[in-house]
């Protein structure tokens, strides 16, 4: 059985060694143009042209019906025909007169002829005419003897003759500051010479005297171009470019600024004031049994008024306002939250912070220690503790050995943290092989009929093996595969195939 390509094979320039064309007797039925045999019959090489089979010259001549005495001309690859020069003609056709005088005529209008060119009527003129078109014909006509005389100079002021050999130069001037001339370009016959305003020539630079009257000197960059001027109390900050380095201000001030509004705007003073209320603010220590704070003559409980974030620690026990059911112990800490006036704080205006907490239990939050079981049935369970935390986890380490070889049947540990639920769970084996063939693998027949078929394999990757089969022979076969992304794949073939024609596997590589 034959191989079976189903698209054109491109050599790429290399030889095709040793092949041999298929040998029929006579040239099939239903061939398409261009098909080519070796025909045993007539032992030749012939191609179809796609209303017969045409025999390649093998070196016995080329065949042809053209008349004897013509110009002959190649008709295809295989006959010559009649052909002729033209003696006669225009437009398209044009007439090529080579006679006894050796004359040549072209259009019918000009001559070129022993001793000259001549124009429609046969002349060759007189000396110092010229050829000319007239629009409808080639003529000669006098040289023009008129000219313009040019003059350089600006209006209104000096001007002088330019003759023929004069040199004109514009060079920089030393009395006219920041005048300075380019090198003139030319295009065709048109010179231009551009005189702009530069800085190589001006003064040596000076602070200014009075910003608002002081010139300064710009250029625009869009139609129209032209230099124009603008006081420098005009120019705006924000029109400056970005800093490069540290700001001076020369012991001045950044007035009239607005408070901020992103993480890297700069703070203004009613900002940061205001920042600065509500904030944390430590007190010191207190008697929670009395409410005398550190500062002398102070009563938390009685005489002292409370701000938002003042902060008090405890430093010897007691009930937080006499309340039994909040009892204080040194290093447990009191916050406020709201305000209140001297002498008229209450337990409700603080958050309360206690630090010892007692040993935890199944219902209570506390201070408690975990082990690692040495039970075997607690086999892959790891334990790490630190700073109070404790992390239960899976850790295949300590896992038993299988002891016989895998079944379907048998159950798989996962760990699953990106969907819920989350947790561990177990899989049969047999999932897994189906899960991670389809994360690799991918197979299907051609959607629709044609010539071009995209196979979506969503598999992520451009390292894909392709293999085609006919779904009716189920044999191997061939056609253009381009990987066009990461996953799809398309399958070219020379001719228009039916839907579901072929089957295509695609598997991951890598």
């Amino acid at each position: 059985m034959a191989v079976k390509f189903l698209d054109n094979l491109d050599l790429a320039g290399n030889q095709l060694l040793n092949v041999r064309l298929q040998n029929l007797a006579t040239g099939p039925a239903g061939a398409s143009t261009g098909d080519i045999i070796y025909n045993s019959t007539a032992n030749k090489v012939q191609y179809w042209n796609g209303s017969s089979w045409i025999s390649v010259p093998d070196g016995t001549g080329i065949g042809g019906n053209g008349t004897v005495g013509t110009v002959p001309v190649f008709n295809g690859v295989t006959e010559i025909t009649d052909s002729q020069l033209q003696t006669s003609g225009s437009g398209a056709t044009q007439t090529f007169l080579f006679n006894t005088a050796g004359t040549t005529t072209f259009k019918g209008d000009v001559y070129v002829a022993q001793g000259g060119i001549m124009d429609i009527n046969g002349s060759r003129g007189t000396s110092g005419q010229l050829l000319s078109s007239t629009g409808s014909q080639i003529s000669w006509i006098n040289a023009p003897v008129s000219y313009t005389k040019w003059i350089i100079g600006r209006t209104g002021g000096n001007t002088a003759d330019v003759n023929d050999g004069d040199l004109y130069q514009i060079g920089e001037s030393s009395t006219l500051p920041g005048i300075f001339p380019l090198d003139p370009s030319k295009s065709s016959t048109t010179i231009t010479q551009e005189i702009g305003l530069h800085t190589k020539n001006m003064g040596t630079p000076a602070a200014p005297s009075a910003y608002s009257t002081d010139v300064l000197l710009w250029g625009t960059n869009t139609s129209p171009w032209k230099v124009q001027q603008t006081h420098i109390d005009d120019i705006p900050v924000s029109a400056w470019g970005q800093a490069t380095s540290s700001v001076d201000m020369g012991d001045n001030k950044i007035i009239k600024v607005l408070d901020p509004t992103a993480a890297q705007d700069a703070a203004t003073k009613n900002y940061v004031d205001n920042a600065i209320v509500g904030g944390f603010n430590v007190k010191g220590g207190f008697n929670a049994n009395t409410g005398v704070t550190a500062v002398a003559g102070t009563n938390l409980y009685t005489n002292t008024a409370v701000a938002v974030g003042d902060y008090y620690v405890v430093t010897v026990a007691g009930n937080f306002f006499g309340n039994a059911a909040t009892p204080l112990t040194p290093g447990d800490s009191v916050l406020a939250q709201t305000a209140a006036a001297s002498g008229s704080a209450s337990e409700s205006n603080f958050a309360v912070i206690q630090s010892d907490t007692d040993v935890a239990t199944a219902t209570q939050i506390g201070i408690g220690n975990v082990a690692n079981s040495t039970a075997t049935n607690n086999e892959g369970l790891s334990l790490s503790y630190s700073n109070g935390t404790a992390t239960v986890g899976f850790n295949i380490k300590n896992n038993l050995p299988l002891a016989s070889a895998l079944a379907d049947d048998d159950l798989i540990a996962i760990c699953q943290l990106s969907q819920g639920p989350q947790g561990n769970f177990s899989l049969a084996a047999q999932s897994i092989a189906s899960y991670v063939s389809s994360k690799n693998s991918f197979a299907a027949n051609n959607a629709s009929s044609g010539t071009s078929h995209t196979f979506t394999h969503n598999l992520g990757t451009g390292d894909v093996a392709v293999q085609l089969y006919d779904t009716s022979t189920k044999e191997t076969v061939y056609a253009t595969v381009v990987r066009t992304g990461q996953n799809t794949v398309v399958v070219t073939t020379a001719s228009s195939i039916s839907a579901g024609a072929i089957r295509a596997l695609i598997s991951k590589i890598g």
